[in-house]
């Protein structure tokens, strides 16, 4: 292995964090090759000749969730990653270090293996089998079948980590899940992720209504159930407040938004370029996750100077009654109180935002890109 240049493939299906990631490890000059799906033409700072798309597997993935099955998004996800893996691992011989994303890598990690490379696999949401027991319950509180297509991604996800050399995550939820189901702690780094300044900063908000603000996929897994109970129990007079929510409606919701209806404004896509306005016109952001291994839309609607509710099982770390409130699972009561109580001291909820906004200017993405290339400096022995 090269001493002072290493050189690394990363693999990724889908966005994640992964294009922070690429343009960290370019910066260093070790990236190899980062292989995708298809290469989001927005993304800037990686020089084309390094970017390998395999995209027919992100096509198959789409019309499968076409299709009219109960859960055949989740076995786009099964199908659709393996190959995309098997596609990417034709690459692998080209790396010092294999570094994939969760359920993307394991057959190319074998082969590089083979050829004494160094392994890498990024988990960014709690451990497989937690996650699992979390959802079992909530789908079944809710009448909706745990789909048998997630039991194929766990076995695949946690044979990664058995056969990884390292296991990079994302938050301290994460790292305690993990270790809480035997993963060995010796295997795991931990990186904060992060959120750019230049695109997320404070602004003017244009009107007096008190606007409850979540993103993400609208799904029973990011808690959306409980923060529209939570809203209605709050019950703030409707001329002046409202919740809106962000994000693309899960198959799961329709188990629990018919319920709603009236009581929530919903825009299914905002591009990542325009959410800062929303933010704007915010007055608080709303993250209720059963889980979230960081939640990076907390650190974009703080950096805006949002005051921001979030579970204890939300990775992104926040000060409890200093940048907002930490409030336990599946607790739609405190959500109400949350919302009621910053509804009614507009001084705290300022102040709140303000704090909070102060206190995530130390997780940018350069700081991440920084600590992963330590964590790679460390791993390798290079000084």
């Amino acid at each position: 292995m090269p001493k002072n240049f290493p050189q690394v493939v990363l693999v990724s299906g889908n966005k994640f964090h992964a294009y922070h990631l690429a343009r960290g490890l370019h910066r260093a000059g070790w990236l190899r090759r980062f292989i995708t799906t298809i290469y989001d033409k927005h993304e800037t700072g990686l020089p084309p000749r390094l970017v390998q798309q395999i995209p027919l597997p992100a096509y198959f993935t789409l019309a499968v969730m076409q299709l009219p099955l109960p859960e055949a998004q989740m076995w786009s996800y099964y199908l659709g990653d393996n190959w995309f893996d098997h596609a990417a691992s034709r690459y692998a011989h080209e790396a010092d270090v294999y570094h994939v994303f969760n359920h993307h890598g394991l057959h190319g990690m074998r082969i590089a293996k083979q050829r004494n490379a160094i392994t890498i696999v990024e988990r960014s949401a709690a451990h497989p089998l937690v996650q699992q027991r979390l959802l079992v319950e909530e789908y079944a509180r809710y009448g909706v079948r745990y789909p048998l297509a997630n039991k194929h991604i766990n076995d695949k996800q946690l044979q990664e980590y058995v056969e990884a050399d390292y296991i990079f995550v994302a938050s301290d939820f994460v790292k305690r899940t993990m270790i809480a189901e035997g993963v060995p702690e010796i295997k795991m780094r931990k990186n904060f992720l992060g959120f750019s300044p230049e695109h997320f900063y404070p602004g003017e908000k244009r009107d007096d209504v008190f606007r409850v603000i979540f993103v993400g996929a609208i799904s029973l897994q990011k808690g959306v159930q409980h923060l529209l109970e939570g809203f209605k129990r709050a019950g703030l007079p409707p001329t002046r407040s409202e919740l809106l929510l962000i994000g693309e409606t899960f198959p799961d919701a329709s188990s629990f938004l018919p319920k709603y209806d009236g009581i929530y404004r919903h825009q299914r896509f905002v591009p990542h370029s325009e959410l800062v306005k929303l933010y704007h016109s915010g007055s608080v952001f709303v993250l209720p996750s059963l889980q979230d291994g960081f939640g990076m839309v907390v650190y974009e609607a703080a950096a805006c100077g949002l005051p921001v509710v979030i579970t204890e099982n939300v990775g992104a770390t926040v000060r409890d009654g200093q940048d907002g409130f930490v409030i336990p699972i599946c607790d739609p009561d405190s959500i109400a109180a949350k919302l009621r109580y910053l509804f009614e001291h507009e001084d705290e909820r300022r102040r709140m935002g303000e704090s909070a906004r102060v206190y995530v200017n130390q997780f940018t993405w350069a700081r991440y890109q920084d600590q992963v290339i330590q964590r790679y400096r460390e791993i390798l022995k290079i000084s």
